[in-house]
C-alpha cells in the first residue's frame, strides 16, 4: 500500500514537473497579468420584470437562468452545504487539496490517469471557466492546479465562494444558487407583498430565505444536476441530501439534533412545470413590453444584440401595469363573459385596455386584458387582441369626427337630416352613392346624434370635414400614423383599431385634449444599478382646443344616459362612446373620467362572426358586453379615487360657444417665452385659436424652460387654428450616484465619466479586507443612489498595487 501511495506521488510530482514549463509559456499571464480583472467576465444573468409597484411578474432568461447576488446576500447554512460537500478543506487550502487529489488519483488509478475527482471549490472555478472543459487528460489537472493556487494568491475565499456559486449548474438551466433557490423552491415572500419599494427589487431574494433541507438539497445538486433532480429523482435526491447533512454535522456546521432533525424532513418542492408551460400574470402585456424593447435601437444596434441583452443583461425591467387591477379585470371580463355561456356554447372573447390620465401615471398602461388565457392551446393564444392589428371599433370613432368638426368651427347645435336609410350622391369624397341606415325620424343635431349614435348624420358630418381631416384628426388623437384609409365609412368605425389607440384616443379627451403617448416601460436598470432607461415625457401634444374639447367631454357624457346607460358609473361622471360594427361582428365602448381611460372589444378573435343571440337571446352591441366590462373595469380602477368632475358645459344646448377660426393668420414669435398655462390656454383661445404642440428638449445650450424653436417661423401666414411647435429647453435627467463598490479602477472612472461626474481617486488599502483585490473599488463618497442634484464630485478609495508603490519609493 505504501509503495502505491510513492507511486502516485511519484507520478504526480513527474506530471507538475513535465507541466510546469509549459504553464509558465501559455497565456497564463495574459489571464492574471496587471490588466486582468475576474470582473471583466459577464456571465448570462436572466432580466426580471416587474409590475408598477415592484412585484415580480416573471423572469426573462435564455439558456442560463441566472442572478448574479453578493457573497454577503448568500446564506452561511448555503456556504456550510457547500463547502462540507464539495470542499470540507476549503477554508484552510490554498487553491488545492492535495489530500483529495491523492484520494482521487489512488481510486482512479486503473484509468490511467487523475482526471477524475479531487478538484476544489476553486480548481472547478478555474477549470471550467478558463480551460477547456473537453480536455480530461493529465496535463490539464495540473495546468488547473497551477491557476487555483494563483488564482487564490489574488482572490479571496469569500470572493471565490461567490463566483462559485454564481456560476456553478445546478440543472433544469438554473445557473447559481439565487436561481437554483427559485427553481426549486419558488419565489422569495418578499416578491408577494405589495409595498416593495424599488430599491429593494435586488435585496428580495429567495436564497436568504433558505431552510437547513433546502440549502443540503441545492449543495447535492452540485455533483450531478441530473442525477440528483429532486423532481425527477426523488429518491436520489434525499440521500444525496442526507449526505450533504451528515458533512455539514462531521464539520460541526450543525448539531446533532439539527442532523437528526433534518433527516426526517421532506423536500417540499414547488409544482414541478416544465420551463415551457410556466404561467405569470398580465402575459400579453408582457409579450408587448419585450416587442417593444426589441425594436428600440437604443439597447443594441441589432435585434441579436438587444436580444442577448434582454434575456442574458440581467435587467430589472420596471413597467406600469398594475397586477392587481389586472387580476380585477381579468375577472370582470370573465364574470360579465364568461368563457362558455349557460347554453354550453363558447361565447366570444374580449379584450381591454386601462390607461391612467393622472399626474403620477399619465399615459400608463395600468391594465391590459389581451385575451382568455395567453398559454391556452388555442392557436391565436398569444395574439394579443387588445394591441394587435385590431378589429373595426363602430360609433366609437364618430368622436374623432365631432373633434375635427368643432374644431374648424362647425357647432354641437348644427341640424341633420337623421332619416334612415339615407343615400349621399354625387360627393367625389364618398363615391357616386353611399346608402347609410342607422338613424331616426327629421333633423337632429350633432349632440343628440352623439348621445343616440346616429349613422346618417355622422355620415354627412363625414362629407363636411372630408376623410382626409378625419384621418389627421385620427392620427393627432392618438390612432398609429397610417393605419386608417381616408374613406367616408372611417367614421363609422371600417377601419381597424386597437384598444390600446382607442383608449388613448379618450385619454386625449380626458386631459382636456392634450396627447400623451401610452407607456408599458417606465425605467430599467442594469445588474450593477445604474440605469439603462428612464421615461421622460418629453413630448406633449395639445390637439384640441379647451372649448372644443368642453363641448365633446359634455356630448361624450350624454352617452352615458343614450346608448351606453349600462357603463355609467354610479360615484362619478364619465363620459363615453358604443361601437357596433357591420353585422354585430364587433362591438366597443370606450370612455373616460378625469383620472382614468379605457376602452373594452368584444368578438370572436378568428373571424368577424356575427354575434346575434349571445347577449340574452339578443345581438350583441357597443351597448351590451363592451359597457358591462367597462363599468366594471372602471369602476375597480377608481377605488379609492376621489371624484373629479368634468369641466363646465355649454351654458346652453341649443346654441353655439364656438366663433368662427379665421382663414388666415400671422405665426406669432414664441421664442424665449415660458409656455404657462395661461400663455397656451391664451393661443388656444380667440381669435386664432392655435393648437399648441410641446416638445420638451434635454439641453443646456438654451434658457430652462423657455422656447427655443417654432415650427411654422414667427411671421408666417397659415390657416387659424394650425398646430404650432414649440421646442422647449428642460434641464437633462441625469441618474443618480451609481453604485462602483467591487468595479475596477478603469471601469469606476468610466461609469463616472459617462455620467458626467467630477472624480477624485484616492490610492490606499483597505483596512478592513483580508486579502484585498489590486485595483478594484473599496469605498465612494458619497454613496451609490445619492441623488444627482446633491452631487458634483465622487472620491472613490481604489487598492494600490503593493509591487507598484515599492518601485515608486525606489
Amino acid at each position: 500500500m505504501r509503495r502505491a501511495r510513492r507511486s502516485l506521488l511519484a507520478a504526480l510530482a513527474g506530471a507538475v514537473l513535465a507541466t510546469s514549463c509549459s504553464i509558465e509559456t501559455k497565456d497564463f499571464d495574459t489571464l492574471f497579468g496587471d490588466d486582468f480583472s475576474v470582473d471583466t467576465l459577464e456571465t448570462a444573468q436572466s432580466s426580471r420584470v416587474y409590475d408598477r409597484n415592484g412585484i415580480l411578474i416573471t423572469e426573462l432568461r435564455g439558456d442560463q437562468n441566472r442572478t448574479d447576488i453578493r457573497y454577503d446576500e448568500m446564506p452561511e447554512v448555503l456556504i456550510n452545504a457547500v463547502v462540507a460537500i464539495e470542499d470540507e478543506r476549503f477554508w484552510d487550502h490554498s487553491g488545492v487539496d492535495f489530500k483529495a487529489i491523492l484520494r482521487a488519483a489512488r481510486s482512479n488509478v486503473s484509468a490511467g490517469g487523475i482526471s477524475q475527482g479531487g478538484s476544489t471549490i476553486t480548481q472547478q472555478y478555474v477549470g471550467n471557466v478558463f480551460l477547456d472543459r473537453s480536455d480530461q487528460t493529465g496535463s490539464r489537472k495540473i495546468e488547473e492546479i497551477f491557476m487555483a493556487r494563483r488564482f487564490e494568491q489574488r482572490y479571496t475565499k469569500e470572493f471565490i465562494l461567490e463566483r462559485y456559486l454564481n456560476w456553478v449548474f445546478f440543472g433544469r438551466q438554473a445557473y447559481g444558487v439565487e436561481a437554483a433557490a427559485r427553481t426549486y423552491f419558488g419565489p422569495p415572500t418578499c416578491q408577494r407583498q405589495t409595498d416593495v419599494s424599488d430599491d429593494d427589487d435586488r435585496n428580495c431574494l429567495r436564497v436568504s430565505e433558505l431552510t437547513l433541507v433546502e440549502a443540503a438539497t441545492i449543495a447535492g445538486l452540485i455533483q450531478a444536476p441530473s442525477r440528483f433532480n429532486p423532481f425527477n429523482n426523488p429518491e436520489d435526491a434525499r440521500d444525496r441530501r442526507n449526505l450533504v447533512l451528515l458533512r455539514m454535522f462531521a464539520n460541526d456546521f450543525i448539531t446533532e439534533e439539527e442532523y437528526q432533525a433534518a433527516l426526517l424532513q421532506p423536500i417540499d418542492l414547488i409544482e414541478n412545470v416544465p420551463i415551457l408551460e410556466e404561467r405569470y400574470p398580465a402575459a400579453h402585456f408582457v409579450e408587448d413590453v419585450k416587442q417593444w424593447f426589441l425594436g428600440n435601437e437604443a439597447f443594441g444596434e441589432t435585434r441579436a444584440q438587444r436580444t442577448t441583452l434582454l434575456f442574458e443583461g440581467g435587467l430589472d425591467i420596471h413597467t406600469t401595469i398594475d397586477l392587481t387591477l389586472q387580476a380585477q379585470a381579468e375577472a370582470a371580463v370573465e364574470r360579465v363573459l364568461p368563457q362558455v355561456a349557460a347554453d354550453g356554447s363558447l361565447n366570444p372573447d374580449a379584450a381591454a385596455v386601462i390607461q391612467g390620465v393622472t399626474d403620477t401615471d399619465d399615459g400608463h398602461i395600468i391594465a391590459m386584458v389581451g385575451g382568455r388565457d395567453f398559454f391556452g392551446g388555442d392557436d391565436d393564444a398569444k395574439f394579443n387582441l387588445a394591441s394587435g392589428s385590431g378589429r373595426q371599433a363602430g360609433s366609437s370613432m364618430k368622436p374623432i369626427g365631432l373633434a375635427a368638426a368643432l374644431q374648424i368651427g362647425i357647432p354641437i347645435t348644427r341640424f341633420y337630416d337623421a332619416t334612415s336609410p339615407i343615400e349621399i350622391e354625387n360627393r367625389p369624397v364618398c363615391g357616386p352613392t353611399w346608402k347609410v341606415r342607422g338613424g331616426t325620424d327629421g333633423d337632429r343635431t350633432l349632440a343628440d346624434s352623439t348621445k343616440w349614435s346616429r349613422n346618417t348624420v355622422f355620415a354627412q358630418l363625414m362629407v363636411d370635414i372630408s376623410p382626409s381631416r378625419f384621418v389627421d384628426m385620427a392620427e393627432r388623437l392618438g390612432i398609429g400614423e397610417g393605419r386608417l384609409q381616408p374613406v367616408c365609412a372611417a367614421i363609422l368605425g371600417t377601419e381597424n383599431t386597437n384598444m390600446v389607440e382607442l383608449s388613448t384616443v379618450y385619454a386625449t379627451f380626458a386631459r382636456n385634449g392634450v396627447r400623451v403617448d401610452p407607456v408599458m416601460v417606465t425605467r430599467i436598470v442594469n445588474p450593477d444599478g445604474t440605469q439603462l432607461y428612464q421615461y421622460a415625457e418629453t413630448s406633449t401634444q395639445a390637439v384640441l382646443n379647451k372649448t372644443v374639447n368642453d363641448q365633446l367631454t359634455w356630448a361624450l357624457s350624454t352617452v352615458m344616459q343614450g346608448t351606453g346607460w349600462r357603463a355609467a358609473l354610479e360615484d362619478r361622471p364619465s363620459a363615453g362612446k358604443t361601437g357596433t360594427a357591420q353585422n354585430n361582428a364587433d362591438a366597443t365602448f370606450a370612455g373616460f373620467t378625469p383620472q382614468r381611460s379605457a376602452a373594452v372589444w368584444v368578438g370572436f378573435p378568428d373571424e368577424q362572426i356575427p354575434m346575434r343571440t349571445q347577449f340574452n337571446g339578443d345581438k350583441v352591441e357597443g351597448g351590451t358586453f363592451p359597457a358591462l366590462i367597462w363599468h366594471e373595469l372602471m369602476t375597480e380602477a377608481h377605488q379609492g379615487m376621489e371624484v373629479v368632475s368634468f369641466p363646465s358645459p355649454p351654458a346652453s344646448s341649443t346654441t353655439t360657444t364656438l366663433p368662427e377660426i379665421p382663414e388666415e393668420a400671422e405665426v406669432p414669435d414664441l421664442t424665449g417665452q415660458e409656455m404657462t398655462e395661461e400663455v397656451v390656454l391664451a393661443l388656444q383661445d380667440e381669435p386664432n385659436y392655435w393648437i399648441i404642440q410641446q416638445v420638451f428638449v434635454q439641453t443646456r445650450s438654451f434658457e430652462i424652460g423657455k422656447v427655443f424653436n417654432q415650427i411654422p417661423q414667427p411671421g408666417q401666414i397659415v390657416p387659424g387654428g394650425s398646430v404650432i411647435t414649440v421646442e422647449i429647453a428642460v434641464e437633462p435627467i441625469l441618474p443618480p450616484v451609481p453604485s462602483l463598490v467591487g468595479l475596477d479602477e478603469a471601469s469606476a472612472v468610466q461609469v463616472l465619466t459617462n455620467a458626467e461626474f467630477a472624480i477624485e481617486i484616492v490610492y490606499q488599502p483597505n483596512p478592513d479586507a483580508g486579502e484585498a483585490i489590486i485595483g478594484s473599488v473599496w469605498a465612494q463618497d458619497p454613496a451609490a443612489e445619492t441623488p444627482r442634484d446633491e452631487v458634483e464630485t465622487v472620491t472613490i478609495w481604489v487598492e494600490p498595487d503593493p509591487d507598484s508603490a515599492d518601485e515608486d519609493g525606489e
